[in-house]
């Protein structure tokens, strides 16, 4: 009888769980819907405003800036308050940026309204991944990360049907038009989380003292491959499209076509790394996303033509999301349930640091010396990070345990 009540148990946990990671889901997907059409649509904008690289590199550092501040607090705060609290007020972000977004009409608007977005996605991004690891095991913990990146990704490319479709159809007012549409998906979601995200903080560790919280082995060393993974992805993402359009001479259609085939790899593949991932031990499975990335990137000047561009950064992003969803669990791996927040609120910090610093240093390369560099500059950066996870695989094997890590 003991065996049967602890199954029926077991069985109402696990669909609990299951529900509450639908409904986060369900809401990144909603507040996800600007990312992809923004990450086209901002540089261009600041570029044609007269702003400079570096003022570009700025723009994008501004999302985040919160991270010196925000995260490591933030972390804190999930270990006190709960997971909730801090789920909410990232989607409100959301809605206020959105709004400011398309109220905008200078680029110090533009600087405000990023602003609120960074704040918002540096608090939703470490929540979610307490969530997920409150409420998941060791060895499907990849795949869960996995389904989280598809699940932002799948609202990037909804909003992006929608955000390009105006712009082909009003151009002048595509930008303030698809911005209000985005506010009103966030306020949906602030609704829909009102009443589908639970609190998933254990209940042995709701409502008491601060656990004493110390690094876990080699923590400061994967700290520095995350920051060196998100510092070498920043260096190019916010000139992506300058880079394209620079380079090949092509019109608004045929560049805003560039994001289909990486918002589709994005929106299919983050659940079935997740699950390749699982399968080895974490340190293999990032120094293989690393090598991947770097490979592809230093490629970009080499190659000529438009479709084998697209096709290598497309690669790289492969290598980057396996990083992403690797790391996340890996850090997971590493905590104990009283210090779960702040233990991801270090990680989000220095990838937080690298993505603040990274705009910043490639619009000064982007300047002084060209483009191809920052393709260069982060393929190296990408291959140091490879050699220093190498250094913490399992002696024996590819097993998968944790405990190794």
């Amino acid at each position: 009888m003991q065996g049967v009540a602890y199954n029926e148990r077991e069985t109402e946990k696990s669909a609990i769980s299951k529900k509450a990671l639908t409904a986060v889901r369900r809401v990144l997907f909603l507040v996800s819907a600007p990312m992809v059409f923004i990450s086209f649509a901002l540089p261009l904008r600041a570029e044609d405003l007269g702003a400079s690289a570096f003022e570009i590199g700025a723009l994008f550092s501004l999302f985040t800036a919160a991270v010196f501040v925000v995260r490591p607090l933030t972390g804190v705060g999930l270990d006190i308050f709960g997971r909730r609290p801090f789920f909410l007020l990232a989607v409100l972000f959301y809605f206020a940026a959105n709004i400011f977004y398309a109220v905008s009409e200078t680029v110090s608007a533009l600087y405000i309204a990023r602003l609120l977005q960074g704040l918002g996605f540096a608090i939703l991004a470490i929540t979610t991944d307490t969530i997920t690891a409150d409420i998941t095991l060791a060895e499907n913990r990849s795949a869960a990360m996995g389904g989280n990146i598809a699940s932002k990704s799948r609202g990037g490319m909804a909003g992006a049907f929608v955000g390009f479709g105006l712009v082909g159809a009003m151009p002048v007012y595509a930008w303030v038009m698809s911005f209000w549409v985005f506010a009103a998906v966030a306020g949906l979601a602030i609704i829909y989380a009102l009443n589908a995200i639970p609190e998933t903080q254990p209940q042995e560790k709701a409502n008491k003292s601060l656990e004493k919280f110390s690094l876990p082995e080699n923590y400061v060393r994967i700290l520095t491959i995350i920051f060196a993974a998100a510092f070498a992805g920043a260096l190019i993402q916010p000139f992506y499209m300058i880079y394209l359009r620079a380079r090949f001479d092509l019109e608004l259609y045929w560049l805003a076509t560039a994001f289909l085939p990486m918002g589709i790899a994005y929106a299919i593949l983050p659940p079935w790394l997740g699950r390749v991932s699982g399968r080895l031990h974490r340190a293999s499975a990032v120094v293989i996303g690393l090598v991947i990335a770097a490979v592809f990137y230093v490629s970009v000047p080499f190659v000529n033509e438009f479709a084998l561009v697209i096709g290598a950064f497309v690669a790289a992003s492969v290598g980057a999301v396996l990083v992403d969803l690797t790391k996340n669990a890996w850090v997971a791996d590493l905590s104990n349930a009283g210090a779960m927040g702040r233990t991801f609120g270090l990680a989000s910090f220095a990838a937080g640091a690298g993505a603040a610093l990274g705009p910043l240093v490639g619009g000064v390369i982007y300047d002084a010396s060209g483009p191809n560099y920052l393709f260069y500059f982060a393929s190296a950066i990408l291959f140091a990070a490879a050699v220093l996870a190498v250094a913490l695989r399992p002696r024996h094997g590819w097993p998968f345990n944790p405990s190794d890590c």
